[in-house]
């Protein structure tokens, strides 16, 4: 990169979350250029950032651009990814890291000889509480972590109201595992360290739409060390909206909402108060984005959300879909 001049960042996909993005680097100061196949949405993108646009992610990467934003469908994060890799930029794809395992790996190994760098959008672990815990967790405040327990709920959160890509299994490569399960399957790896899993065991049901994939899972994976992770996600159901993650130690625990202002410490002494501690809100897109620009940069390692983590990621959540069909807990290789 030239050090002279504002990193220029390419974004695939001009859709929701490429505008996301989009505004944010804006803010940041970055100098943007955008591609998608629909004409409309690069004349909007035009319009509103003042930057180039092309019909081809290929022609994109031929502009000279730094690094590469993968906004599109999971279907496509394959062949985007690699050709942006295999070009030489760097690149923040979008979870999941793919629609299949198959695809998943194709990228790890692309990422892993890859001048530039891949990182893996997973936004919660730039939330202030999730912060604050790796904090509480890295001070021995919890002791030895021995499980974690994460649930992200909506009611009426169907994207697109069930009609778009999200829902299209072929696209998206599954339902609500795919788009919500794997923020908080991430969060709770990060939060005890990313161990490896041995054993996944999950159930995912289609209850509210007209769709084939999941709209509601549960899973619990068993770590090679012993620790446990139990997961709750749902577009729509009948329980209160939530995004809530719980961790239990040996010398205390926590609970959190991962877009809350304070997080709760629990104490093992039970003579000891619960201890409320205040850490603000953070815009969690525009943390990330600054952290993948300073990557860019050199100013900092990319070390956030990378290919590996994100691999583990898909392998759990290819192993709960194993699981559920099966109807008996699923190993995963080491």
């Amino acid at each position: 990169m030239n050090d002279e001049r504002a990193p220029r960042i390419g974004i695939v996909g001009l859709g929701t979350i490429g505008r996301i993005h989009a505004t944010r680097l804006d803010d940041l100061g970055a100098d943007l250029a955008g591609a998608d196949l629909d004409a409309d949405a690069r004349s909007a993108f035009a319009d509103e950032f003042d930057a180039p646009t092309y019909g081809d992610h290929e022609v994109l990467l031929e502009s000279d651009v730094d690094a590469v934003i993968v906004g599109v469908p999971n279907c496509a994060h394959e062949e985007v990814a690699v050709d942006a890799l295999e070009a030489g930029a760097d690149v923040l794809l979008e979870k999941p890291l793919a629609h299949s395992l198959e695809s998943a790996e194709q990228i790890a190994t692309a990422a892993r000889s890859a001048e530039g760098f891949c990182t893996v959008g997973f936004t919660m672990r730039y939330a202030n509480a999730t912060k604050r815990a790796v904090e509480l967790r890295e001070a021995g405040r919890l002791g030895s972590l021995s499980h974690v327990s994460v649930e992200y709920l909506r009611r009426g959160g169907v994207p697109g109201g069930g009609r778009g890509w999200f829902t299209n299994e072929s696209l998206a490569g599954g339902g609500v595992l795919m788009d919500l399960g794997v923020h908080v399957i991430d969060l709770a790896l990060y939060l005890l360290d990313y161990p490896a899993v041995v054993e996944v065991s999950g159930r995912a049901r289609s209850e509210f739409g007209e769709y084939a994939v999941d709209d509601s899972a549960t899973a619990l994976l068993r770590c090679a060390d012993g620790r446990t992770i139990s997961v709750e996600t749902s577009w729509h159901g009948t329980a209160t909206p939530s995004r809530e993650c719980v961790v239990r130690g040996t010398e205390g625990g926590l609970a959190f909402e991962v877009s809350g202002s304070e997080l709760t410490v629990v104490s093992a002494d039970a003579d000891e108060p619960v201890d409320t501690i205040e850490v603000g809100t953070a815009d969690m897109h525009l943390a990330e984005d600054r952290a993948f620009l300073d990557a860019v940069a050199g100013d900092a390692d990319p070390t956030a959300g990378t290919v590996e983590e994100a691999l583990l990621v898909q392998r759990v959540i290819d192993a709960i879909y194993e699981s559920s069909e099966r109807g008996r807990a699923m190993p995963l290789e080491r």
